[in-house]
């Protein structure tokens, strides 16, 4: 499995993933490795991106892109005109000269794919956007040459007029392939008639499959299909039996999708800021291209062309999300200069860290910053090898050779590693810089982050975990641990669904929640042995066990609030948009921000998405330093497309953002009035201004939440293996809560 799905799941059960690893011993030798994070600056897997203009006149985007023999075609969509245009060009791979191949549409007709031949034909699918009076679609395949004479055009399948076509792919001497929701055709390159060679099964509901074509012509076919080493599968068509029949394995990491031809290898790959290549039969991929030592902001490339002398064209975002055609080049190992190397450690790097280090590497002339990987140690999907990386990086950052800087998840046990020492206070470095100054930022996050009286990270993204409730229903209570089911019934709602969706086998996230403020990490103590958490796991064993037992689907809940079938709401507060979301969506009235009940009232959590700290053994500090601070300076805040910002400027220019009509920016740079809609249940939600009101109303809630969401791996494994006895009536409460004390006891004194 890729290492972004066992986070994904890991999120699911609020364990996001943290980055960690070994350089030492420990008493268990299978726990020996060396750390990453003493390696050299990479210098062999760069290239430069230079952008190649299109000969066209204001604003584009590109759509489709497929290689022939010499040329890369591709498609264009021109929006500063009258009405969108599309143009056809041609790049050519031995010089990079682009040319347009004249190609005109009729009226109401659009491209809708393009696919290239060995012969430097290019095949356009062509469809109306308007139906004939008796409801049916049309659409035609035009065969071109590279100079845009026409060769043929004939009709689409029923099949590829009346399903989404997702891929398409030249077979060598035959035709062209398309695959329109499991459903095969072939168009005969001589001719262009089109016929089904592969009929999709009526019961399928859902099929997803993508085709790509071979350098030497043969085409493959992927679908949604692994092997028990999560390795994906492949079929090659043969077109003797018209059929796929022969199997192959990608490499470990390589989904079916998105699989380019090559000319050095088989095939390259884009793996997140990297391009990959691998041939036929090979476990594992070979890296090509590292985007981020490459210096190269763009996170996802469109299309992945190798020309016959390395040289690759791709289709990428340029630095204004802007559509772009680039070429990359090879710089040889000697040419790169050298610079001082920062170390930074992730497990799954954010878009918006991968930016900054970029950005920072190109600035700097004596540093360049290093993305150390952790993840790429995990070896198995389990949450179990999870675990091990989290102790690898432990003993790692408490013998001393841990990465310069971290980027911190809310899993990591930031306190453990602060008691033995590991992680540098920050508080002198925003003390001495001109640049920063405290009184800027939001003082409930940023003494969020202090650790017996000292800053440790800097959290400059995050959004809030917190409980919503319909003022309708509750006045002016809070809903508690104590009278959550009195208020229930009292509004004629069952308490099992009274938190929606929330069942036992989910209660990990009440665990992290709730259960975690019964623990002082910076004290190594905890009270689980309280009659306070005795009331929790009260509280937790009323839901249904698992989302089977609800009786519902997961979608019905959605309406839940609205009529006042459930209580409490759990939300990531992220937006201000996020407020009209819950009000006119799924409350329909007024709401508040209750907070997850505990024993005397509710609390809301400060969820973060960009956290960073510093390894107190660093020999760069002040370089560590000048890249952490670029997240809270106004470059950095002032452009937050999702999330929270800590820079009180940039809260407050999102709030009186808020308050204005939504708008939005047209093709041609000009202010249109108009939102977004939510769609929830039945019910679509038009965003528009809040209120000066309402916007105070989420801006205080924002200033009132004071804790960080603490995810302690180890101690929420120990509260759902012992829980489950109590939900199961095999202990009483009481029971389980005394041994939760005494296991977690042991954990902290151990690690803290």
């Amino acid at each position: 499995m890729k290492k972004e799905n066992l986070f994904r799941v890991i999120a699911i059960f609020m364990c996001s993933a943290i980055f960690l690893c070994a350089c030492g011993k420990k008493n268990d030798a299978s726990v020996i490795s060396t750390s990453p994070a003493t390696a050299e600056a990479d210098k062999e897997h760069i290239y430069n991106l230079e952008n190649i203009e299109l000969p066209i006149t204001g604003k584009y985007s590109i759509n489709y892109m497929d290689r022939g023999k010499d040329y890369l075609f591709l498609v264009a969509n021109m929006y500063e005109t009258e009405n969108v245009d599309r143009q056809l060009f041609k790049v050519s791979l031995s010089t990079g000269e682009v040319s347009e191949i004249p190609f005109v549409l009729g009226e109401n007709e659009d491209i809708d794919n393009l696919a290239g031949d060995q012969n430097d034909n290019v095949y356009i699918f062509k469809v109306e956007n308007s139906e004939e009076s008796d409801g049916k679609k049309k659409g035609s395949i035009v065969k071109l040459s590279s100079e845009g004479e026409p060769i043929w055009e004939a009709p689409l399948t029923e099949e590829d007029l009346n399903n989404y076509v997702q891929s398409v792919a030249y077979l060598k001497d035959k035709g062209i392939m398309t695959c329109a929701e499991g459903n095969i055709s072939l168009y005969d390159e001589n001719t262009g008639e089109g016929r089904v060679v592969i009929k999709k099964d009526n019961g399928e509901e859902y099929y997803y499959g993508s085709l790509f074509a071979s350098k030497t012509g043969d085409v493959y076919l992927s679908e949604d299909d692994s092997s028990d080493d999560n390795r994906y599968r492949v079929k090659k068509y043969n077109p003797e039996k018209m059929e796929f029949d022969e199997e192959f394995l990608l490499p470990n990491g390589v989904y079916g999708s998105n699989i380019y031809p090559g000319e050095s290898y088989d095939f390259y790959y884009e793996d997140y800021a990297k391009i990959v290549a691998f041939n036929l039969g090979d476990e594992e991929t070979t890296l090509v291209c590292d985007y981020t030592s490459s210096d190269i902001l763009s996170c996802y490339m469109n299309y992945i062309c190798e020309a016959p002398d390395g040289t690759f064209y791709i289709v990428n975002r340029d630095d204004n999300g802007d559509s772009a055609l680039g070429c990359m080049t090879k710089v040889n190992a000697s040419d790169v200069k050298d610079k001082e190397t920062l170390t930074l450690g992730v497990v799954y790097v954010p878009d918006s860290v991968r930016s900054q280090v970029v950005k920072f590497n190109k600035k700097s002339d004596k540093y360049k910053i290093q993305i150390i990987d952790y993840g790429e140690s995990l070896t198995e999907d389990t949450v179990a090898a999870y675990d091990e990386v989290l102790k690898r990086i432990g003993l790692d950052l408490t013998q001393g050779c841990g990465p310069d800087m971290l980027v911190v998840d809310f899993d990591m046990p930031l306190e453990s590693y602060v008691e033995k020492g590991a992680i540098e206070p920050l508080d002198s470095y925003f003390d001495n810089d001109p640049e920063v100054n405290t009184q800027d930022f939001l003082q409930n996050i940023l003494d969020s982050t202090r650790i017996d009286g000292k800053m440790y990270s800097i959290l400059p993204l995050y959004g809030i975990d917190t409980c919503v409730v319909s003022k309708d229903v509750v006045g002016d209570q809070t809903v508690t641990l104590s009278n959550y089911e009195d208020i229930c019934k009292s509004n004629g709602m069952d308490p099992q669904l009274g938190m929606g969706s929330q069942t036992r086998e989910m209660a990990v996230s009440l665990y992290s929640t709730i259960g975690n403020t019964f623990v002082d990490y910076a004290q190594g103590t905890c009270s689980f042995d309280s009659d306070d958490f005795i009331s929790f796991l009260q509280f937790v064993k009323q839901f249904p066990a698992t989302s089977e037992e609800t009786g519902f689907e997961y979608e019905d809940f959605e309406t839940f609030y609205r009529e006042k079938k459930s209580l409490l709401y759990e939300y990531y507060l992220t937006s201000f948009e996020d407020y009209q979301v819950l009000k006119k969506g799924y409350f329909g009235t007024d709401v508040e921000f209750n907070g997850f009940p505990t024993a005397d009232g509710g609390k809301s959590f400060i969820r973060p998405f960009v956290r960073l700290a510093m390894n107190h053994d660093s020999k760069n500090k002040e370089a560590a330093w000048e890249f952490m601070k670029s997240f809270i300076l106004e470059d950095y805040q002032n452009n937050v497309e999702w999330g929270l910002p800590i820079r009180r400027s940039a809260l407050d220019a999102l709030a009186a953002k808020a308050q204005e009509k939504p708008y939005y920016i047209d093709e041609n740079g000009k202010k249109v009035e108009g939102g977004s809609v939510w769609g929830i249940g039945d019910i679509e939600v038009e965003i528009t201004e809040l209120s000066k009101e309402e916007t105070q109303q989420v801006v205080d809630f924002i200033e009132s939440v004071t804790d960080i969401e603490s995810y302690e791996l180890k101690v929420n494994d120990i509260i759902s293996e012992e829980a489950g006895a109590f939900y199961e009536d095999q202990k009483s409460a009481k029971e389980v809560a005394d041994v939760i004390q005494s296991r977690v006891s042991l954990y902290l004194s151990e690690n803290f």
